[in-house]
């Protein structure tokens, strides 16, 4: 019978949490900096020595208080991306009429980079658990005083955790009194100990979101078929949105686990991660993925459209004062039997 626990266990003087089963698998949730999804360790067979077990990361993540504070503005490892993800244009958009100017918080473009909150502390909600599984919530609000983006939301986190399997469940709620313009995404690193340049990605079949020379997108698109058969990344450079089709994205959504669930996977001689989005109306009906320079992880990251929605309003959410919406997505991991070393 399995038990799980949460412990309380800063980085540095970040506060961090972390979801723990009694084997010693756990994942671990950077609540005092964006709610990132900051590390996931399983227990898997040493392949030195059959008779022992050793723990694997299978999420790129922050390591220490030092190593986040010089690096996150450029990897954002983990985060919830909201209001917006990805590129906002010359952080400035048009709404109703008016036009709002958002802050430049990246060295290397003129742009607004992925919304508000990914640095910002999250409030811990509640805990629970049973044999299979626990659960965590943690919530963030937006006020709105900032004029650049002056509409009140507030997110909330709830995430599940099996050891092997994470779920998490996004909520936004409109606490303004105008309507709210919204798109929203996450920002996984996954890793499976070695080079990626070895794993075999799947993904689904979309459309390459065409970008001008600002890497903004054009609102042109090609058939993606790379990666629909499953192939090895190899050295391929990827820093990409794929725009999942429309017989998935024009679905009504359902309460349903696995209707309109749409998987991408990562495969290893001896690993196998399932990645997977609840797509459909106003849900993730796009998946970035970004190739970082050491090559050990990979971005999948889930999104509800195209970077710099704000402006061109392609797969752009309206959330009226007082609503709210779900967005699903998750992730499983499989180690293979009956390797031969």
């Amino acid at each position: 019978m399995s038990q799980f626990k949460l412990i309380y266990r800063p980085l540095g003087t970040i506060p961090c949490f972390v979801m723990q089963r009694d084997d010693g698998a756990e994942f671990e949730i950077l609540s005092g900096f964006g709610g990132g999804l900051n590390a996931w360790r399983v227990p898997v067979e040493d392949p030195e020595n059959s008779h022992s077990s050793k723990m694997l990361d299978l999420l790129y993540g922050y390591r220490d208080e030092p190593t986040l504070r010089k690096i996150s503005p450029d990897t954002n490892a983990g985060c919830r991306l909201t209001p917006f993800p990805g590129r906002t244009a010359y952080a400035q958009f048009k709404w109703k009429g008016e036009t709002y100017k958002l802050v430049n918080n990246v060295s290397w473009a003129p742009h607004a980079l992925h919304g508000f909150l990914q640095d910002k502390e999250w409030t811990f909600e509640s805990f629970e658990s049973d044999i299979d599984s626990c659960t965590a919530i943690f919530s963030c609000d937006w006020p709105g005083a900032f004029t650049g983006f002056p509409f009140p939301y507030r997110a909330i986190n709830e995430i599940t955790f099996t050891g092997e399997s994470v779920t998490v469940t996004a909520r936004v709620q409109n606490i303004g009194k105008a309507e709210l313009p919204y798109s929203e995404g996450w920002h996984p690193y996954f890793m499976l100990g070695e080079k990626i340049d070895n794993l075999t990605m799947t993904l689904p079949r979309s459309s390459l979101a065409l970008l001008d020379s600002a890497d903004l997108p054009t609102g042109n698109f090609k058939e993606e078929l790379r990666f629909v058969d499953g192939r090895k990344i190899g050295d391929e450079f990827i820093n990409d949105c794929f725009c999942l089709e429309k017989e998935v994205t024009q679905l009504k959504a359902t309460d349903s686990d696995f209707i309109n669930n749409v998987h991408a996977s990562l495969e290893s001689d001896r690993y196998t991660l399932d990645i997977w989005q609840k797509a459909g109306i106003e849900q993730y009906n796009a998946i970035q993925i970004y190739t970082p320079p050491d090559r050990m992880s990979i971005a999948i990251e889930p999104m509800t459209g195209e970077p710099n929605a704000l402006n061109h309003q392609r797969g752009l959410i309206v959330i009226q004062p007082g609503e709210e919406r779900t967005f699903t997505f998750g992730f499983r991991f499989h180690e293979k039997t009956g390797i031969e070393l």
